[in-house]
């Protein structure tokens, strides 16, 4: 009687390589466009690579049929906990395998690159650890024998193989299973002394090799992972533009917003194919009509997936609500560092699953930091998933103003490289500089560029330039508030926001900023929804630069620090948002010697430019004179001549050559590989007056009171308890981290 071969505690060998089969039926379906344009691109046939693909699937898992692996699968499903040092991972087992077949098939059929490479073997051998020259990943097993093989199960899962093979019309290849050796094999091959940089070498083009190699990984991932889950595979959003068009009406219903139809601006984007570049007011709309046009793109190509990227965490939260709310439940998922706390409250209806699915872009929609898919050029994390992801989709890149030039940089590269294959793409901004348009345009070429047109003779709010730092006008600023009109004082600093907040206590202001706890955020954010929808009583909001883009807010005045003309437009919309206010006014003070810290880091008078250019300007701009006054003020600055720009554009080439294309990125304590840059590096510590109340919260419970503080200061106040970092510092749930020590380098966090 043959014994059961198990390949999950509740799946069986054959059950899981039949589960993945159906996942990879599913899967090459929606990304045939993706496959077949590819084959164009590097000159193989569409089917070559289908019977590649399947084969890693139908032998993924061959190397559970060992007897250390079968042992564990028996101790848990008798409830008892295995000893997983006395494993042997499978991997490297199934690799073996597979390495005896991609040479196989490459005498049987020829190689599917122009170079002999067993990518469909490296495919197997990562897709649970990270694969890299070292082998790391696989240190044990290097120092272990060859592990005994379960003879009856391996040729029943080559017979099962085979039947599947041949069920597609592929000739299964002839294999022998005799003198495996895994650790032998996989040092000969990517080892540090292998041969793969030879192979590397022979490549006329190293990208064919990288491109390849991560759509073939990534339907691996697809097929086993679905396979585990046991669910059919969900690809594209089912909403389509009509659908979509009457839930923006109901959303708007429900928000007692007035809805007369879809604006011009986003009946355009609607019926806009291929490359947009979107221009338009903040309040405009540029959300839907994003939407839409992801909508109409998505069913030119038949399938495809949507990507919508914000520059920060709190935008990805508020546009998850939102595309959750359009698209349904389970067809949206986020992807950022913190996202996984926005769903602690539903955590029974969510799995670590659920979660790598988000940061893979697996679902049909997602939202996320840029930052998720420019990791991608870096090989870091799930980057094959990402990679193969992205080609096959609509890309939204939201507030693309807003980035520095490195990371400005790296944008480009991305969007450049995925439009290449496939990718479909729309930039967005309320401030479009011509500088910044020419290096859009040069990144796609023929994109269509929308403008709102309509509100260009449009004037939202009175602005007013005034010779007095923001300190010196608490008299209006009080006024203001005590007539009930709903104020924002915003500044370029955490200092000086917790500074006027403590002079105006008595006016009870919601202080806001990036120096809070995610919990204290939070209710921050509910109390400033709350207060700006209410009609009786006035609001009255402190923010740093995070309102820019961050929150839908509806002021009737602000006093703001002078900063950059499109910043200052970005914070002129939270003001009269909707235009339905009458006497809204912005006041412009003088800039400050911290606010030139922050924004002249390469001693430039931006500052001094923005500040005149708004005191010449009209008192009460028009759209279209707002966007003049970017323009002026930006005029000679080419962001291509920054040396961070220049240096970003190179990172991403560096790096995958440093990585032979196919490797995995090891975590290093680098400010090279990163996506943003940053003089003061921040990471999230715990204040130290929190230690009991977190002492017994699960890790992930305990992000919910991590603050992001300055590195040179965690170093000198850090206490390190267990494995848990906590950092002396002043912390108040209403004013946020303070900290004393060297304030001429406190003035960067905002």
């Amino acid at each position: 009687m043959n014994q059961t071969m198990w390949a999950k505690r509740d799946q069986t060998y054959a059950e899981h390589v039949l589960a993945a089969y159906a996942a990879w039926q599913a899967t090459v379906k929606a990304k045939r466009p993706l496959i077949q344009r590819l084959g164009k691109r590097w000159g193989f046939e569409e089917e070559r690579f289908l019977q590649r693909s399947l084969f890693t699937v139908i032998l993924h898992d061959i190397g559970k049929n060992i007897l250390p692996f079968q042992r564990m699968m028996q101790m848990l499903r008798a409830g008892r906990r295995p000893t997983w040092s006395e494993n042997y991972r499978h991997e490297l087992v199934s690799y073996s395998v597979m390495l005896r077949g991609s040479v196989a098939l490459d005498r049987q059929e020829g190689p599917l690159l122009d170079v002999a490479m067993p990518l469909d073997a490296l495919a197997v051998l990562g897709h649970h650890k990270r694969l890299n020259p070292d082998l790391q990943s696989f240190e044990r097993e290097l120092t272990l024998p060859p592990p005994q093989l379960c003879e009856q199960g391996m040729q029943d899962a080559l017979d099962l193989a085979a039947t599947l093979f041949e069920q597609e019309g592929y000739r299964f290849p002839s294999l022998t299973l005799k003198n495996l050796n895994p650790a032998n094999e996989v040092r000969e091959l990517i080892g540090p002394e292998g041969v793969f940089f030879k192979f590397y070498e022979q490549f006329a083009d190293p990208a064919a090799l990288r491109e390849t190699y991560a759509v073939l990984k990534a339907i691996l991932h697809y097929a086993d992972w679905y396979g585990s889950a046991g669910k059919p595979v969900k690809y594209t959003l089912p909403t389509g533009s009509t659908e979509l068009r009457y839930r923006i009406a109901d959303r708007c219903r429900k928000r007692n917003i007035s809805f007369a139809g879809l604006l011009p601006f986003q009946e355009t984007c609607a019926s806009t194919s291929g490359h947009c570049i979107a221009i338009a007011p903040t309040g405009s709309g540029k959300t839907e009509g994003a939407l839409l046009w992801a909508l109409h793109n998505i069913a030119e190509m038949r399938n495809g997936k949507l990507l919508y990227l914000l520059p920060t965490m709190v935008t990805a939260n508020s546009i998850y609500r939102r595309l959750e709310e359009y698209f349904g439940k389970g067809n949206v998922g986020v992807s950022h560092s913190t996202a996984s706390l926005l769903f602690l409250d539903e955590e029974d209806l969510r799995t670590a699953r659920d979660a790598l699915f988000d940061r893979s872009f697996i679902l049909p929609a997602t939202v996320a930091t840029v930052d998720q898919l420019l990791t991608a050029g870096f090989n870091t994390g799930r980057w094959t998933l990402i990679e193969a992801n992205a080609a096959n989709s609509v890309i939204i890149i939201d507030e693309i103003h807003a980035y520095d030039p490195w990371t400005l940089a790296l944008i480009l590269r991305s969007v450049e490289h995925f439009a290449c294959l496939g990718a479909r793409f729309m930039l967005m901004s309320a401030t479009m500089p011509r500088n910044l348009l020419n290096l859009l345009q040069t990144a796609l070429p023929g994109a269509t560029v929308v403008r709102d047109t309509s509100l260009l003779d449009s004037a939202r709010n009175t602005f007013g330039v005034v010779d007095a730092e923001i300190e010196e006008m608490t008299d209006q600023i009080r006024e203001a508030v005590c007539d009930g009109r709903k104020t924002l004082v915003s500044v370029n600093s955490v200092g000086k926001c917790q500074d006027l907040t403590r002079t105006f206590a008595d006016l009870n202001p919601i202080c806001y900023h990036s120096k809070f706890t995610l919990q204290d955020r939070t209710e921050k954010e509910k109390a400033i929804d709350e207060k700006e929808k209410a009609t009786d009583s006035g609001s009255f909001l402190i923010a740093t630069q995070v309102v820019e883009v961050s929150l839908d807010i509806n002021f009737d005045l602000m006093f703001t620090e002078c900063a950059p003309p499109d910043a200052l437009v970005q914070r002129a919309g939270r003001i009269n948002r909707r235009r339905t206010k009458e006497d809204t006014t912005v006041t412009i003070c003088r800039p400050s010697e911290i606010s030139r810290k922050i924004y002249e880091s390469n001693s430039t008078d931006l500052l001094a430019r923005s500040y005149a250019a708004f005191q010449a300007g009209p008192a009460r701009p028009t759209e279209a004179d707002l966007t003049a006054i970017v323009e002026q003020v930006y005029t000679g600055t080419e962001i291509v001549e920054d040396p961070r720009f220049l240096e970003a554009s190179k990172a991403y080439a560096q790096s995958q050559r440093r990585l032979l294309g196919v490797y995995d990125n090891p975590i290093l304590d680098t400010n090279y590989e990163v996506t943003r840059k940053v003089d003061y590096p921040q990471i999230p510590v715990i204040p130290l007056q929190f230690q009991e109340t977190v002492r017994d919260l699960p890790p992930i419970r305990r992000q919910y009171y991590e603050v992001k503080m300055p590195l040179w200061y965690v170093k000198k106040h850090r206490e390190v308890r267990g494995d848990v970092v906590f950092c002396d510092m002043e912390y108040d749930p209403e004013l946020g981290a303070r900290f004393t020590e060297r304030p001429e380098e406190a003035y960067r966090i905002i």
